[in-house]
């Protein structure tokens, strides 16, 4: 019997991502338990500074291209025209990342200097290579998920993050070899670039040389290179608190801090979500159907703050254990930034900038997220002068709000819309309401618990659980609306 749209569609795409994207969160952590565990200090160390260098030539090279693969395969309509610029768009990162991997090789005397490890130097050759195909795996996503495939890239996540566990397993239980976890790793990677290749020409979106189109190059980097900006200055947003308490304080004190204000998962639904309307979204912008881009974004934008207002108020009703549990009792101390950065998450969703990018609006994204650095900038030094510790993480909350409204009204204003056709706001206000209700009263029982000495992670689990319980029963048929009308909007047959 065929299923009916409205019982998987986009929303069951979304919802399959997410399900497999906290396994495999699950799995990542046991690979760096496993490999914590095995792997003698110095070789996890060693093996810690090739994926430290893998890390920063990926954020360094993918320069906005993986917006730049989305905006230009869902708003081109010629055929042709489109596989040059997608082809282009991977010549270009091909060339730029392969440059990037030959000046790694070069400075190799430097970085084994850097880290005072010369093992390092036999391992560069996958510091140098593993980018290249990390961003390449990050593109095809894009696209495999813009040709309806998202649930089979769910499904690749899920089976290669087990693939990655089983010869992790094998590795430590046999050989205890950075260079054949590192070797593994690379093989891995190259068979997903070939195999997501095969399945995106099955799909009539080919990537072919002789469609490289050197014309396209000024207008592929009038886009994305202010998206490059953007992400770069956003991350670093999110660290400057940081760089402010290492410089005002000692060493314990900015490990209390970064442990207190680390990015945990709250937006998983959010992002899966994300994911899935991001071709969606551009498709109706680039062909003029604004009121249909209201009308799933307001849908979105919904779905968003009630699955994230859940997860990060049982948080923080809980926080005192969740804090425990995550990073010990000797980082308690920093329960009050903990809380604050909760929020900070809990608002994250008013800065997506589905609508912007979508609109090609990277220029005003970049000019956007160099002011709002250059706020957080002044914000931090004053609030650490006038309340102490917690005063950066408030800078961050307070910069996180202004710009939210900012990114709203923007994206409202290139749909020709107004900021409260994107809510209920009736609904918005009571949801806000139960939320803040239902926080302060379970706080006040996971403080009697804890008076009473019942262990950590019992209140953890019963708070969380009471809390979750009672904001789906509440808001469970609206959430389950919200997803079936995504479905409606978005008028995808399963198949």
């Amino acid at each position: 019997m065929k299923r009916n749209k409205l019982q998987w569609g986009t929303s069951g795409d979304a919802i399959l991502l997410m399900f497999i994207k906290l396994v495999t969160i699950v799995l990542g952590l046991a690979v760096t338990r496993l490999l914590s565990e095995f792997l003698s200090v110095y070789d996890y160390g060693t093996y810690s500074q090739i994926l430290l260098i893998v890390s920063t030539v990926t954020s360094l090279t993918i320069l906005g291209m993986m917006d730049g693969v989305n905006y230009f395969y869902c708003s081109e309509a010629d055929t042709k025209k489109r596989e040059s610029y997608i082809s282009t768009i991977f010549a270009l990162q091909c060339m730029i990342s392969a440059a990037a991997g030959c000046v790694v090789m070069l400075l190799s005397a430097p970085l084994c200097t850097h880290f005072d490890n010369p093992d390092v130097a036999g391992l560069l050759i996958f510091a140098a290579a593993l980018p290249l195909l990390q961003n390449l795996l990050s593109m095809l996503q894009i696209l495999l998920v813009s040709v309806g495939k998202a649930r089979l890239l769910a499904l690749r996540n899920l089976v290669v993050s087990v693939l990655r566990l089983a010869v992790v397993v094998l590795v430590v239980t046999v050989a205890r070899n950075v260079a054949v976890i590192l070797a593994t790793t690379l093989v891995l990677d190259v068979a997903q670039v070939a195999l997501f290749g095969i399945i995106l020409r099955k799909n009539n979106c080919s990537i072919r040389v002789k469609s490289i189109d050197l014309r396209l190059f000024k207008k592929i980097f009038r886009y994305c290179a202010p998206m490059a900006v953007f992400t770069v200055v956003s991350t670093l947003n999110r660290d400057l608190d940081k760089y402010l308490i290492a410089l005002m304080t000692d060493t314990e004190t900015l490990a209390v801090y970064s442990n207190a204000s680390k990015v945990l998962p709250f937006d998983i639904i959010m992002t899966s979500f994300t994911t899935v309307l991001i071709p969606e979204i551009t498709r109706l912008v680039a062909m003029g159907e604004r009121e249909k881009a209201v009308s799933i974004y307001r849908v979105f934008l919904e779905i968003a703050y009630i699955s994230t207002g859940i997860l990060c108020c049982a948080a923080l009703a809980a926080s005192p254990q969740l804090m425990q549990l995550l990073y010990s009792q000797k980082y308690a101390s920093g329960l009050t930034i903990f809380c604050i950065y909760i929020l900070v998450d809990l608002l994250r969703f008013t800065n997506i900038t589905l609508i912007l990018s979508a609109a090609g609006k990277t220029k005003a994204l970049m000019l956007l997220a160099i002011g709002a650095l250059a706020a957080n900038a002044g914000l931090n030094v004053v609030l650490y002068q006038w309340i102490g510790l917690p005063g950066p993480a408030v800078a961050t909350l307070l910069t996180t709000i202004g710009m939210g409204l900012l990114i709203l009204h923007m994206g409202a204003k290139e749909l020709n819309s107004k900021l409260h056709r994107f809510f209920d706001l009736k609904f918005l206000l009571l949801f806000t309401a139960e939320s803040l209700a239902a926080t302060l009263l379970m706080f006040q029982v996971q403080a009697w618990m804890a008076a009473r000495g019942i262990h950590y992670l019992i209140i953890l689990v019963a708070v969380c659980g009471v809390y979750g319980g009672m904001m789906l029963l509440l808001n469970g048929k609206r959430l389950l609306k919200a997803l079936k009308n995504v479905n409606k909007a978005t008028k995808r047959e399963d198949g």
